[in-house]
């Protein structure tokens, strides 16, 4: 009772001081909901029990925790998803914890880890604009329109936001959205009238001819001293993009069956050199997690036969069952 009085007699005269030092003396006295789950959390998490970690810290971000806390809990959460190559959930929570505590630092120990540690640094120096170009790269096309969006509302030099638009036509014409390609690419043009695209931008087939027609150029065959075309290029959208992003969506989230067979299906529908790579990098994910080695070494076969130039990422080429076997058949051996 004597306790109980002199809480209740603390917490009443904190309640009538709103000094920054008070306030964070209530958030010391006061126990958020989310606390025990969030205490549960941790301690599978250091005993190796990511699954059910991962279910507790979320569930204590749900119930309530303060903003350091709720860092913390994102924090690790992010650390979870990049050890299980679940990269773009990883950037989500690394966001999320660095929006409630901005001053966020990970340990030395925490910063070296080959998986999480430059994820977190390329957040925490990363301009809206990079992110969105980020996510283009990685084929998170309807997240990467929205990062661009933001970016140039935000305002960014005219540069800048000449590639985000040009960028945002891109994603446009891809989806047979030619109205805004072709809208998107005069906003580049207006802020840069002597933009051009590379050879690869321009060969492309949903986009090239659109901006040049918007640049009155003529098609690269008769364009003066042109060389001849080489290659067929490629269809704008491939049959299986469709069941290739819902087969990462599915692996993000960690359902592996849906993923394996939406990978597969997208690849006997058809699709581009570099997705069809991307989509058995994917299988060899899974096929490694599972143990299961040889199908393992013969997707990411496939995959370097469809690219030879691929490279695994750094959270990806750290990871303790599947690096060292890309690195064995990247070498031939």
């Amino acid at each position: 009772m004597l306790r109980t009085g002199v809480v209740a007699t603390l917490v009443a005269l904190l309640s009538a001081c709103s000094s920054p030092p008070m306030r964070d003396l209530q958030q010391l006295l006061w126990s958020s909901k989310g606390d025990a789950a969030y205490a549960n959390g941790l301690r599978q998490y250091d005993n190796g029990q990511y699954a059910e970690s991962a279910r507790n810290l979320q569930a204590a971000i749900d119930l309530g925790l303060p903003a350091r806390q709720r860092a913390s809990a994102h924090k690790h959460l992010a650390f979870i998803h990049c050890a299980s190559s679940r990269e773009r959930l990883c950037r989500e929570e690394f966001g999320k914890a660095l929006a409630a505590d901005p001053s966020l630092e990970l340990t030395v120990a925490e910063a070296g880890h080959p998986a999480w540690g430059p994820v977190f640094r390329s957040l925490k120096g990363e301009t809206p604009l990079s992110a969105g170009l980020r996510q283009y790269e990685e084929g998170n096309y309807a997240e990467s329109a929205k990062t661009l969006q933001g970016a140039i509302e935000r305002g960014m030099p005219d540069k800048d936001r000449v590639k985000a638009h040009k960028h945002l036509a891109f994603i446009h014409c891809a989806s047979n959205r030619e109205s805004q390609c072709r809208d998107e690419f005069r906003r580049a043009l207006a802020l840069d009238p002597a933009l051009r695209l590379t050879a690869a931008e321009a060969g492309h087939p949903a986009w090239g001819p659109v901006f040049r027609s918007l640049k009155g150029e003529p098609p690269p065959a008769l364009q003066k001293g042109a060389p001849p075309a080489r290659a067929k290029a490629e269809p704008p959208a491939a049959k299986g993009e469709p069941l290739l992003l819902a087969g990462l969506r599915y692996y993000d989230d960690g359902n592996y069956e849906a993923s394996l067979r939406s990978l597969q299906d997208a690849i006997d529908r058809g699709l581009s050199d570099r997705e069809r790579a991307r989509a058995h990098k994917h299988l060899a994910f899974m096929h490694c997690a599972a143990e299961r080695k040889r199908s393992c070494r013969e997707e990411f076969a496939r995959a370097l036969a469809a690219d030879p130039a691929l490279e695994l990422g750094a959270a990806e080429i750290g990871h303790p069952v599947w690096g060292p076997v890309f690195r064995a058949v990247k070498a031939g051996r």
